[in-house]
């Protein structure tokens, strides 16, 4: 053999450890990305389940954690700038803002309850009397209709209204439950407030490098939304509270200061709260002297909603994205299912948050297909 011959043959023997090299490489590269893969897919389906369970069995630790958040969310802007106008530490901020806080909830709880103390103890004072004549015209509707009563022997008012309140708070814990899922849930959002800088960086470091800077704007804008409907609702409750209470003072209902500021409180409440003041008031003037009044304080609930749909929600949510209401009611009916009352006042923010991720990261793609 020649020594032509010799050097093609290393050649092809070097070429061909070459290529099996790069063979085994890539094989290995292959190996790695299915272990990571793997990996991936079993750290995911971990997260999941773990998910599950709390959403399970841990019910009011994640409403009140998840309530928590949003309130940190809304507290962190202003902690912010108090620290930097009085350059004080972060923790004797946050104790600041909290007690400016409670102070503010006390003062306005306090506000509600001097001024509608009368009107409060009058319907307390004339409850029995209202429900015997709630009663009564039940009774003379059924012996009027009796095809209503095919199925009962006789209709109870009280009882009816115990049956219905309690599926409406069905799920809801009791009311110390609930004041200490609000206290830890104040107690989160204060720490989250404080900290809310590190959590940030912490929660976009989670994402790989390539989709952090999306994760970030999506937090931020999300942050963003929660204020936004945050300081709307809080504009639209007190203007719709307002113009209740006048329309009723107008018609001459009873109680139309209690009407009209549980209108705005349970504002907080999209279409649920406001049936439910519609309903107590209608039922309230039903066994008042003047039931005919009836047709006048349903007359002033519609126009007051008419105006807040038209008018004052438009105004207050100017350059926002509103919340459609079908896909938001039946989110708002698997929440409270779920999660009781405290769930149903979590529903409003927490589906702005994810129809802003629909719209971003579903709605997009598709436009770009």
């Amino acid at each position: 053999m020649s020594d032509t011959d010799v050097l093609r043959t290393a050649h092809a023997m070097a070429r061909a450890s070459s290529r099996d090299a790069a063979r085994e490489s890539a094989q290995a590269r292959d190996g790695r990305r299915s272990r990571e893969s793997i990996r991936y897919a079993l750290t995911l389906a971990s997260l999941i389940a773990a998910a599950i369970v709390a959403l399970l069995y841990l019910k009011i630790i994640v409403i009140s954690a998840a309530i928590g958040i949003g309130v940190g969310v809304l507290l962190a802007p202003p902690l912010r700038r108090f620290q930097a106008h009085f350059s004080l530490p972060r923790a004797v901020g946050a104790l600041v803002v909290a007690l400016i806080s409670i102070g503010v909830v006390a003062g306005v709880a306090y506000g509600i309850y001097a001024i509608t103390e009368t009107q409060v103890a009058s319907l307390s004072e004339r409850m029995p009397q209202i429900v015997g004549k709630l009663q009564a015209l039940a009774n003379g509707l059924l012996d009027r209709y009796p095809w209503l009563n095919s199925g009962a022997q006789s209709f109870n008012v009280a009882e009816a209204a115990r049956s219905v309140g309690g599926r409406v708070f069905r799920g809801a814990w009791s009311g110390i439950s609930v004041l200490g899922a609000l206290v830890f849930a104040f107690i989160v959002g204060l720490y989250t407030a404080v900290e809310a800088e590190t959590y940030f960086r912490g929660l976009v470091d989670a994402f790989p490098r390539s989709k952090r800077l999306q994760a970030s704007q999506f937090l931020v804008d999300a942050a963003t939304t929660i204020r936004n409907w945050f300081q709307a609702q809080l504009i639209d409750m007190a203007i719709i509270g307002a113009l209740t209470a006048i329309g009723l003072w107008i018609v001459g209902a009873d109680y139309w200061l209690l009407f009209g500021i549980l209108t705005g409180l349970l504002g907080i409440i999209p279409y649920a709260g406001i049936a439910i003041v519609v309903v107590f008031a209608v039922l309230v003037t039903l066994a008042s002297d003047d039931p005919h009044r009836v047709y006048w304080v349903a007359a002033v609930f519609i126009v007051t909603q008419q105006l807040e749909g038209h008018v004052i929600l438009p105004l207050v949510m100017r350059g926002q994205a509103s919340l459609p209401a079908v896909p938001l009611l039946v989110f708002m009916l698997v929440i409270g299912s779920w999660g009781g009352l405290l769930g149903v006042l979590m529903a409003p923010p927490l589906f702005a948050v994810l129809l802003l991720a629909w719209r971003r990261f579903w709605v997009k793609r598709m436009d770009a297909v």
